[in-house]
């Protein structure tokens, strides 16, 4: 076999090479982009990015990379990410055929580190609920511009990103769907999620609060000028509001959580958040998802009601949070005017 040309001779190289393909990749989020791009640049090239490509080895690695950063102190998970970006930068050289040979072939997290991976502890639980919907209630009567994002993604546990990306026109209180495109989602599936009488309150007063020219804007989140609120923002904004005590996805772990405790089956909940379940798992739903996925966020409205959700949206919704699966909510005194379309055509 030929031998191959390369630029790239060392560990730098090859990882500076990926980076610059990584961020202009659109299948990747911004929040994966600039963790990638840290990782690189604070940890790997300082440490190993001197290292010739044909010298990188498992021990090599060890020495340079993997027990300074565990010395540091820095967390395992926080390590395995720097082994998945050398993994994927050389497995991407190698496939271009930039390198002689992949010397990350073989080499994973588990050759540095056997422990059990733990998942980051939630900073809110169950018993959290009723003085955190309080409080998202009392930012939002206080400023419904400023309280709208928090309440929302907790009302349906979608990440932030995907939310900020909402336009007008594909919140439909016409149709009670809200539709979220594959291109806007983590899982690149579109993700279809009912609207109900609470939702349909909450927006009603979230838009009499915005500034027209806002309103003309395709965002839902839009910002001077007509652009969407960008994620750093947004962060920014939760902070302030949790007073730095829990993050936009606590917000969605609660909700997922908590979906047992009001009866949801497990598959109609995991389905709810978009979570990716396998192919056979993703026929578990196929006739009737939609049912069910209204009947689910019915009784989570229901239970936040019960909370002091109502404060906030104050639509009358006659619905107890434990409702048969046969059940549908009674909806009681809907006002008129808050059954408009959204929608920009």
């Amino acid at each position: 076999m030929a031998k191959r040309k390369t630029n790239l001779r060392t560990v730098a190289d090859v990882v500076l090479w990926w980076l610059e393909r990584l961020l202009v990749d659109v299948q990747r989020s911004g929040k994966y982009k600039d963790s990638m791009r840290s990782m690189v640049q604070r940890h790997v090239i300082p440490r190993v990015g001197k290292v010739s490509v044909r010298k990188l080895d498992r021990v090599t690695l060890d020495d340079k990379l993997i027990w300074p950063m565990h010395n540091e102190g820095l967390k395992p998970r926080t390590v395995q990410k720097a082994v998945q970006a050398l993994r994927q930068a050389f497995a991407m050289a190698d496939e271009a055929e930039h390198i002689d040979a992949n010397p990350m072939v073989g080499i994973t997290f588990r050759n540095f580190y056997k422990g059990k991976l733990r998942p980051k502890p939630a900073a809110l639980s169950r018993i959290d609920l009723p003085a955190l919907v309080r409080r998202l209630v009392e930012v939002f009567n206080a400023d419904p511009v400023r309280g709208m994002l928090p309440l929302l993604m907790l009302a349906y546990g979608t990440r932030i990103t995907e939310t900020l990306l909402t336009r007008w026109s594909r919140f439909s209180l016409d149709e009670r769907v809200w539709f979220i495109s594959a291109a806007d989602q983590k899982s690149r599936r579109e993700h279809l999620l009912p609207i109900t009488p609470q939702i349909i309150g909450l927006v009603t007063r979230y838009r009499a609060a915005l500034p027209d020219a806002r309103l003309r804007a395709m965002w839902m989140f839009a910002v001077r000028g007509g652009g969407r609120m960008a994620d750093t923002s947004a962060h920014a904004l939760i902070r302030e509001v949790s007073e730095r005590q829990w993050t936009s996805h606590d917000l969605r772990k609660l909700m997922r959580s908590s979906l047992a405790d009001i009866g949801i089956d497990y598959m109609v909940a995991e389905h709810l958040i978009n979570h990716s379940l396998g192919t056979t798992a993703e026929t578990y739903l196929s006739k009737d998802e939609m049912d069910r996925r209204r009947d689910a966020v019915e009784r989570w409205h229901a239970r936040l009601d019960e909370c002091g959700f109502t404060d906030a949206h104050g639509v009358n919704v006659a619905a107890p949070a434990f409702l048969q699966n046969n059940a549908m909510p009674l909806v009681a005194g809907t006002p008129a005017d808050s059954c408009v379309s959204m929608g920009r055509g």
